[in-house]
């Protein structure tokens, strides 16, 4: 595609968005919205069940897309997901340039696709990040909120005097659960209760459960220091292994190296197998099944990088 055909196809694409008065980034978002919702009709779940082991790479592809969503989420950063959409819809119109540039369009839509999903997988791989940041912080809140809550007898009291040794994301959670029980209601159970939800990670959840027994049992507080001590189990276990957490990913990253030097390779030894492959039909159906099983190859292997958690 020459530099005219280029800019005649742009301004014919701009001039459909204002004509029907679009915006392709609230196209994306509604795209988006389609692919990863879940039907709950019990049509579509016995479907599912049926086919649960007939997985296509475009259920792969949702299901990444779905996961991000959830984590952004869990995360408590569930408005960065517009965000997101935007960032996928750019990388989207990127590749399919360069697929075109290259006069070849089914490379236009594989790029397009695969380029779009880079957005979400770096919210899975900085998930790993955001789990070990929270783990630490946490760690050191409940060790002084426990220790205070020793001494004092009295939770209200020991989260107010440590709320100054909290930082986000937590501190938050605490000066709301100081805020309810201080003018909301006297129902401190309730409130620990409350305040339990609004953290995803199970250790957190335990500590919670701790406290409220403790109301009932001032002898059980002793047994909070054992459950945050769990925090630095869990650490070890994460530096132990994180090297080997990634393996996947760097046999994936090696092939699709490889997979590039190759055309680089066929340029520099004998152009004619570098035309071969980028001009004729062949070569372009070849090239662009290439760059599929390279994208549905990182899409799996950054799929299944997880933070070690704590299960009980």
């Amino acid at each position: 595609m020459n530099s005219m055909s280029f800019f005649l196809f742009t301004i014919l694409i701009v001039g459909l968005c204002l004509l029907f008065n679009i915006s392709p980034f609230e196209l994306t978002a509604q795209l988006m919205d389609r692919i990863i919702h879940d039907k709950k009709d019990i049509q579509s779940v016995i479907k599912k069940t049926v086919k649960k082991d007939r997985r296509s790479p475009f259920q792969g592809l949702t299901t990444t897309i779905r996961e991000a969503q959830m984590i952004l989420k869990a995360t408590n950063r569930e408005s960065l997901f517009a965000i997101l959409v935007m960032a996928s819809t750019i990388f989207f119109i990127v590749g399919f340039i360069i697929g075109l540039f290259m006069e070849n369009i089914l490379l236009s839509s594989v790029l397009g696709v695969g380029l779009a999903l880079f957005p979400f997988w770096y919210i899975k791989l900085a998930e790993i990040t955001y789990r070990k940041e929270l783990n630490d912080e946490l760690e050191k809140t409940l060790s002084v909120i426990s220790t205070s809550y020793g001494r004092s007898k009295n939770i209200v009291k020991a989260v107010e005097e440590n709320l100054h040794h909290i930082n986000p994301p937590v501190l938050s959670v605490f000066e709301a659960f100081v805020f309810d029980v201080s003018y909301i209601t006297a129902d401190i159970p309730g409130a620990i209760r409350e305040m339990s939800e609004k953290i995803d990670n199970l250790i957190y959840k335990e500590w919670c459960r701790s406290v409220i027994a403790c109301q009932d049992n001032p002898n059980l507080i002793d047994t909070l220091p054992q459950i945050v001590s769990k925090f630095t189990d869990i650490k070890q276990a994460n530096d132990d292994f994180g090297t080997e957490m990634y393996n996947p990913l760097r046999i994936v990253l090696t092939m699709v190296f490889l997979n590039i030097g190759i055309p680089i390779l066929f340029y520099v030894i004998n152009k004619d197998w570098y035309q071969s492959l980028t001009v004729s039909l062949g070569g372009k159906l070849v090239l662009s099944l290439v760059i599929v099983v390279v994208f549905v190859a990182l899409n799996a292997a950054i799929k299944d990088i997880k933070p070690i958690e704590y299960n009980r």
